[in-house]
């Protein structure tokens, strides 16, 4: 009964390092995707709400194919979700770290500018 209860204990004791290992990946992932100047600047533009991808190109000074290939990753670290509406997609925050990263880094939102697909 000793033994059932010792391995009771290193089989949870395993279980939390697992767990805090997948979180710290999590955060991890979180910063990482945070770590580009074009990646804030979506982000900072997103915190106002929902915004199309073609007004999101004006607000980070970027041409489309690289806000497209940031939109991808900052989508793949859970920080943005997407919907489609027609030919569009609409970009919105998911992630609340995201925002109280921002929010800690003194960025403020930007002004809203209205969609013009």
């Amino acid at each position: 009964m000793r033994i059932e209860t010792k391995n009771a204990v290193s089989i949870k004791y395993l279980y939390i390092r697992i767990y805090r290992y997948i979180m710290l990946k999590q955060k991890a992932l979180l910063l990482k995707a945070l770590g580009d100047e074009t990646r804030l600047k979506i982000v900072q533009a997103l915190l106002g709400g929902e915004m199309c991808a073609c007004t999101l190109v004006p607000a980070s000074g970027k041409a489309q194919p690289t806000v497209s290939q940031h939109l991808k990753v900052l989508l793949q670290s859970g920080i943005l979700e997407s919907r489609r509406v027609g030919v569009n997609i609409w970009y919105k925050l998911k992630s609340p770290e995201a925002a109280q990263i921002m929010d800690i880094l003194k960025i403020p939102k930007t002004k809203r500018k209205e969609a013009s697909c």
